[in-house]
């Protein structure tokens, strides 16, 4: 009977077996159907991620307000209105030149009185002299050879026409480079200058200083550069002085044109 139940144990496990792989071999058909339906849906219809947008990268601000700043400062220079004008220009060196120069019709300014300041604005037309009392001197560098200093108008006085006259501690920024013409050609003078002091000699570019070897120098001196113009006169419109000119010119003599 033992052999007669082994014998028939037999076919149910084979019989599980062969169920068994049925059972797989439908699920894996059932997998790769469902996969392949899955890759029949139509591309339209599904919803791909849209692709990433590029990024805005702020451009740097830094120089927006200079070049705005400089188109505003160009547009205001180029409305200040300019007068053609016939000078007498005196240099350091006691020369004087007669030339015309472009310069702003107008200069405002502060200056005091008692105690009270006041704002004036004069025309250019109306100034008969305008003069570099003296300078004030800064060190700008240092060499084995001697010191470099640096000159700038410290007391310039304006007398006008009418006998008005204005002290003021400083030259108009339009004025400290003169660009002008004459009978020789185009030049450029200016009211700042460099020189250099030595110890024992003293300023370079504008002679000895009787203090040179004394240990002491004064930052406030009167003697100017010889290429530096010192006093500017006559400030007509070259319109008006043409009529005049041969005259001034015969009532200056030894002045250069």
């Amino acid at each position: 009977m033992l052999l007669g139940q082994n014998r028939l144990s037999v076919p149910k496990r084979l019989a599980g077996a062969y169920f068994s792989a049925v059972e797989t071999h439908y699920m894996r058909l059932y997998c790769a159907t469902v996969l392949l339906s899955t890759l029949c849906i139509p591309l339209g219809a599904i919803n791909y991620p849209s692709p990433p947008q590029e990024p805005t990268v702020a451009q740097p601000q830094v120089d927006t307000p200079a070049k705005g700043n400089a188109s505003r400062k160009q547009r205001k220079t180029e409305n200040v209105p300019q007068s053609q004008v016939r000078l007498k220009i005196h240099l350091g060196d006691k020369s004087i030149l007669l030339a015309e120069a472009q310069i702003p019709a107008t200069y405002s300014f502060t200056h005091k009185k008692g105690q009270l300041q006041y704002q004036q604005t004069i025309r250019v037309e109306d100034i008969r002299e305008l003069l570099i009392e003296n300078y004030r001197a800064r060190k700008i560098s240092s060499a084995k050879d001697g010191d470099v200093y640096e000159f700038e108008p410290a007391n310039v006085r304006i007398e006008l026409k009418d006998g008005q006259v204005f002290k003021l501690p400083y030259l108009f920024k339009d004025m400290r480079k003169l660009k002008a013409r004459n009978a020789d050609g185009a030049f450029s003078v200016f009211a700042f200058f460099a020189d250099t002091y030595k110890p024992r000699t003293g300023w370079q570019e504008r002679g000895g200083d009787p203090a040179a070897g004394s240990g002491h120098l004064d930052l406030m001196v009167r003697r100017a550069h010889p290429a530096a113009f010192t006093r500017l006169e006559y400030f007509e419109p070259v319109e008006k002085a043409g009529a005049s000119a041969e005259s001034t010119d015969k009532d200056m003599p030894g002045m250069r044109k």
